[in-house]
């Protein structure tokens, strides 16, 4: 569906967008990503949680609409920027189907379901 020009360029773009960030922000950096059915889009943000206090800051580092990339797409783009950065990527509302072939693959250290969890 997208071309390899195509996929380069968003990962470049997002590799610049994630230095930007890292840059201005302060805290651990993860990256964050869901599948949107409502809007049809593959969302990837990075976020860092602050090291002082409890709030978190994202930026958008990609939309990819479900008419212009696949799913396979999406993830070599999502892996491209896991790899560069070496940080872990929390799967939002994953099908449980799709996290554990990705952990598979990828490992549960990289690949991490992002559920909130109490604790009492």
């Amino acid at each position: 569906m997208a071309t390899k020009m195509q996929l380069q360029a968003i990962i470049t773009k997002g590799n610049q967008i994630i230095n930007n960030f890292q840059e201005h922000s302060t805290g651990r950096l993860n990256l964050w990503t869901t599948i949107v059915q409502l809007s049809h889009n593959y969302v990837i943000t990075a976020e860092a949680q602050k090291r002082v206090g409890t709030g978190i800051t994202t930026a958008i580092v990609a939309h990819l609409s479900f008419d212009q990339f696949s799913y396979d797409e999406y993830i070599q783009v999502l892996i491209s920027l896991q790899k560069h950065w070496d940080v872990p990527v929390l799967c939002h509302a994953f099908p449980r189907r799709l996290l554990n072939n990705l952990r598979d693959q990828y490992g549960s250290r990289i690949i991490r379901d992002d559920i909130v969890r109490r604790y009492r």
